[in-house]
């Protein structure tokens, strides 16, 4: 019996073999991040096409897992990607190293396009984190930069390192999956996620 992690509630599982459902990520992973009109080391991380409107990671879609919620019009609200093979590394690209230990992935996104309401992404995360647990993940590692730092140690987050890069600084982070619990859900017959 093959045991299929589900996506969080009211959420699903990037289809990343539909070029629609990818645009449709990476329009709001743009627009995400477009209103805070990034410069510098931001522009670096991902993979920017200003003239489509679109933002990707730099991790193939292949060796990643993107958790995405829907608004009732069918639009990418929220979203987390994240790197389960590690073949590449994201971080690599601000000199960060990953330490080798069993059951890590990389946090390559996260963010809320459209009204910002915490206790639904709180609840996002939770979920997704449940779900990372499933697979038998039990940390998560990223970069940020300061800003969000205090938000992130809501989430059972630990800064590692800092590095300061064309005059800004970044960090690594690792994120404990075991930290955030989310109650048991319960799945109708048949349901599964990809």
């Amino acid at each position: 019996m093959r045991i299929v992690p589900i996506p969080p509630a009211g959420a699903e599982i990037l289809d990343a073999a539909d070029p629609e459902a990818v645009a449709a990520y990476e329009r709001a992973f743009y627009n995400a991040f477009a209103a805070i009109r990034p410069a510098g080391l931001l522009r670096h991380l991902w993979v920017w096409d200003d003239a489509a409107g679109r933002i990707a990671a730099p991790i193939p879609y292949a060796d990643q897992v993107v958790y995405v919620l829907r608004d009732a019009a069918g639009q990418v609200r929220r979203a987390l990607a994240v790197n389960l093979a590690l073949r590449q590394v994201q971080a690599a690209r601000f000199g960060f190293v990953l330490p080798e230990e069993p059951g890590i992935v990389e946090m390559l996104t996260f963010f809320a396009d459209g009204a910002h309401d915490l206790r639904g992404a709180l609840r996002f995360r939770q979920d997704c984190y449940a779900d990372l647990r499933a697979r038998g993940r039990r940390f998560g590692y990223g970069t940020a930069r300061r800003r969000p730092l205090p938000a992130y140690g809501r989430f059972g987050t630990e800064v590692l390192e800092e590095r300061w890069l064309e005059g800004e600084a970044r960090y690594l982070l690792r994120f404990d999956f075991t930290q955030i619990r989310s109650r048991p859900r319960r799945i109708a017959p048949g349901a599964a996620g990809g």
